[in-house]
């Protein structure tokens, strides 16, 4: 049962039910080990019933927000690209004129997207010349990147953010942004 495509009614039934419901129909569904494939395909099949019922778009933006969630929380997508799709649906869900109160707050997302960069900013790997490749290592390299990509998802709700020291903080890392790998 857990390799079948999920059924439209079985997705019905789990944007309807509580937390509870819903950790049962995933405990019950889910492959084990994790598998990011599985997730990421249940994504789409939001994406899918958002685009198809546009009466209940809140409902399934919220619910693929909480499985974005789950699916960190269970070990299927590392920390860093659930906080990176997270800013980029809410953005998508903001320029869609989705209602703020049924999405996480710009200050929320962004965090996440700072939290998940996976070395410090006085710790990163900035480039003064492409020359400058040759001399990082592998991880330095990725861990670069990773920030990049993280930073380009937590800009675009930079505009919509409340808390002044999480403006500073992403601005200082936007500032570094354009000598990331």
């Amino acid at each position: 049962m857990r390799d079948e495509v999920v059924a439209s009614g079985e997705l019905d039934q789990l944007l309807r039910s509580d937390e509870d419901g819903r950790l049962r129909w995933l405990d019950h569904r889910q492959p084990g080990p994790p598998d990011a494939n599985w997730w990421l395909h249940l994504l789409l099949l939001i994406d899918e019933r958002w685009e198809e019922r546009p009466a209940g778009r809140p409902a399934w933006a919220q619910l693929k927000i909480w499985l974005l969630g789950q699916a960190g929380w269970r070990g299927a997508l590392e920390q860093g690209e659930v906080a990176e799709r997270t800013a980029y649906y809410v953005a998508q869900m903001r320029d869609a004129a989705m209602a703020a109160s049924s999405l996480p707050s710009a200050d929320t997302v962004v965090r996440a997207c700072l939290d998940a960069i996976p070395v410090s900013l006085d710790r990163v790997a900035v480039l003064t010349d492409r020359v400058d490749l040759h001399s990082l290592e592998r991880q330095e390299l990725l861990d670069s990147r990773r920030a990049k990509n993280l930073l380009n998802a937590a800009e675009l709700l930079q505009a919509d953010l409340e808390d002044p020291d999480l403006v500073d903080r992403l601005r200082a890392w936007l500032a570094i942004k354009p000598r990331l790998v």
